[in-house]
């Protein structure tokens, strides 16, 4: 048994004494606004969604929307050899018989075309392109400020988990001490083998909570890490000073989310896009008119023919009118598809305006309770030092239980931990 303890003891000191020592190496400090620094610049979601929004910027030309004219360049040529025969119904021509034959033909052109009306349907495409770029420019607004959130919470808990870790080792500290006072006491006869025993538990218990807080430190570490896209065991500290705005008003932020709320604005865009559809489907029932033009060469040559040598060069002009009258009510169906999907976002967007209200109005109760809790907190911490120092001395002193001393330095512990949590 003894052995057992010993074995036991030599452990968790070679544990406790290399989680001790870890604070003293060199470690990069990380501010807030590096992070979010970081975060724009190297974050994957970012620089996908950045390319998104470049992709919706090529797309929203005119000449996608069919507003500009096309021109191509045409040609072919072919050749033919062989034997003919001819029959000709008059007899000014003599007959022919297998006479050996060519034929050459070639072609050439420029051609240029162009939609004169459609019903607007090309100036409502344009439109409708311009307004899903201005979506992907607020989608990578939102990737952003959802990157930065994310960032700002990891940032946070890194913080907390620092704090937390100090609290612990302070703690582990105090057990430490504890057990050492109590083993020596131990072996002159001055304490009992339950009473060491008793420590020795406390600080296994306080050691376990350490190390678990070191793991869930590095964890959070990784996570950040992989948010700003950096390699995962980068080590690194960041400030544990947070300086807190206590007068914020409600009603002023309110108007601030209703007035530049990018989520807010991405439905606004959606809807209008939706009505931008409702009058492109209803363009379908006009008639359309394309000019087009052609300026052209030509010649085709035939050692059989009346005229063995024929060239034109010049130009052709083309106005096409069609006018669909009936498709079996497609477009009808499309309009009214139309109109349930201007419905469908004008109803999406008053819930996200829903949303964003419930949203702000929990995250300020959740803040002014805080505020309160801090506050509190901080007078519970003061009570809680001075209880346990007295605790402490009394106990060394002989005048306070075992259980007694334990539950002040839990106390203080707790008191430590709910103020790093609400502040």
């Amino acid at each position: 048994m003894k052995r057992y303890n010993f074995t036991l003891k030599r452990v968790l000191l070679s544990i406790l004494f290399l989680i001790l020592i870890k604070p003293a190496f060199s470690q990069d400090t990380l501010s807030l606004e590096e992070t979010f620094s970081i975060a724009i610049k190297e974050n994957l979601d970012i620089k996908i969604s950045a390319n998104y929004k470049e992709k919706a910027n090529n797309q929203s030309k005119m000449g996608n929307a069919g507003l500009l004219p096309k021109v191509n360049l045409i040609g072919s040529s072919s050749y033919n050899q062989g034997k003919s025969s001819l029959d000709f119904a008059t007899n000014d021509f003599p007959n022919v018989k297998d006479v050996s034959s060519e034929s050459s033909n070639i072609n050439g052109a420029l051609e240029i075309s162009y939609n004169v009306f459609n019903g607007l349907g090309s100036i409502y495409t344009y439109k409708k392109l311009n307004k899903q770029n201005d979506s992907k420019s607020i989608e990578l607004q939102i990737q952003i400020e959802q990157t930065l959130i994310q960032s700002a919470k990891n940032y946070y808990d890194i913080a907390f988990l620092q704090e937390q870790y100090s609290i612990n080792i302070k703690l582990v500290e105090i057990s430490l001490e504890r057990y050492k006072r109590i083993k020596i006491q131990n072996e002159f006869g001055n304490a009992s083998h339950l009473d060491l025993l008793s420590a020795e538990i406390d600080l296994n218990s306080d050691s376990v909570n350490l190390i678990n807080t070191s793991v869930e430190l590095n964890n959070s570490k990784h996570i950040l890490n992989q948010i700003l896209n950096r390699q995962i065991d980068t080590d690194f500290i960041v400030i544990q000073k947070v300086n807190i705005n206590k007068n914020l008003e409600y009603l002023k932020l309110k108007e601030q989310v209703i007035n530049n709320n990018n989520n807010i604005l991405l439905q606004q865009n959606k809807l209008e896009i939706a009505e931008t559809d409702k009058k492109i489907n209803r363009s379908y029932f006009m008639p359309k008119i394309n000019l087009s033009g052609q300026y052209g060469y030509s010649n085709m040559q035939s050692n059989t023919s009346i005229i063995t040598d024929q060239t034109s060069l010049g130009t052709t002009g083309y106005i096409n009118l069609s006018w669909n009258l009936f498709d079996g009510l497609s477009k009808h169906s499309m309009i009214q598809n139309a109109k349930i999907d201007v419905e469908s976002n004008k109803l999406q967007l008053e819930g996200v305006k829903n949303e964003i209200d419930k949203d702000l109005s929990n995250t300020f109760n959740q803040y002014t309770n805080n505020i309160n809790l801090i506050e509190i907190e901080t007078r519970n911490l003061v009570s809680a030092e001075k209880f346990f120092t007295r605790a402490k001395e009394q106990y060394y002193q002989g005048q306070l239980s075992r259980n007694d001393f334990r539950i002040a330095q839990v106390d203080l512990g707790r008191s430590k931990n709910r103020l790093n949590r609400n502040n």
